[in-house]
């Protein structure tokens, strides 16, 4: 089974994946099962807390990786860009992954990948614009990578081909701009990462397509799309939303 959530934010929203939470969701997620993460991971983000082995960081990867099933994410705007730049990628379901370090569990999904996970086929590109960064610090609080680029669209444009730009499912950090416009048509701030994936929307055949970043758990039947934050749903569920009045 594959379960789908939103943002992580390292250790702020953890809890979310905690045995009581899911519990009170009739949640059961198994060694077999996939746990998907919509971008904002968040571990590490303080570089400070890498080599700390009393730092919050080091607690919660310890204790993801003690999770019995297999974590992916796929990155936000508020990642550690420069930390998984260093990790090696490796082959994956059919695509490119980075492996934590010290989670073999927990594992990245990158931008404009195709996975075959259960014989369902996952789009993945992640990436966004972070509307608070004049507040941050850049390589501590915010790193110019978390917007996607033309290459990381190139990328996802052969990938894509070699699946005649037919998938199951497609996962994005943020919506495409045209949902977000749809949304907060008098507050949209431009973000070249939803617009890039404004590309995409009428090209690729799919089912459902999933996103975070906005911190809501709302569905959107006309563009196929579900947007979540605290809800973990798995994938087998998804289709009850649609076929609703």
């Amino acid at each position: 089974m594959v379960y789908i959530t939103g943002d992580l934010h390292g250790h702020l929203d953890i809890n979310k994946l905690s045995d009581n939470k899911l519990r009170k969701l009739g949640i059961n997620i198994k060694k077999d099962d996939y746990l998907i993460i919509l971008g904002d991971f968040g571990l590490p983000f303080l570089d400070v807390d890498i080599e700390d082995e009393n730092s919050d960081y080091n607690y919660w990867i310890k204790w993801l990786s003690e999770r019995p099933y297999t974590i992916c994410f796929i990155d936000g705007n508020h990642e550690n860009f420069n930390f998984w730049d260093n990790q090696p990628i490796t082959d994956w379901m059919g695509g490119k992954v980075q492996i934590h370090p010290k989670a073999k569990n927990v594992i990245h999904l990158m931008r404009g990948e195709v996975y075959i996970i259960e014989n369902k086929k996952y789009f993945t590109f992640g990436g966004a614009h972070s509307i608070d960064k004049e507040r941050r610090i850049e390589n501590i609080s915010w790193w110019s990578k978390e917007d996607a680029t033309f290459e990381d669209k190139q990328n996802a444009s052969i990938n894509l081909k070699k699946h005649n730009y037919k998938v199951d499912y497609i996962l994005t950090h943020t919506p495409p701009s045209l949902l977000t416009k749809k949304l907060w048509e008098h507050y949209y701030i431009p973000d070249l990462t939803a617009e890039l994936l404004d590309c995409f929307v009428n090209k690729i055949e799919y089912k459902y397509w999933f996103a975070g970043h906005l911190h809501i758990d709302e569905i959107f039947k006309e563009e196929k799309t579900i947007l979540l934050y605290d809800l973990i749903e798995s994938v087998d569920s998804i289709e009850k939303y649609f076929l609703t009045s």
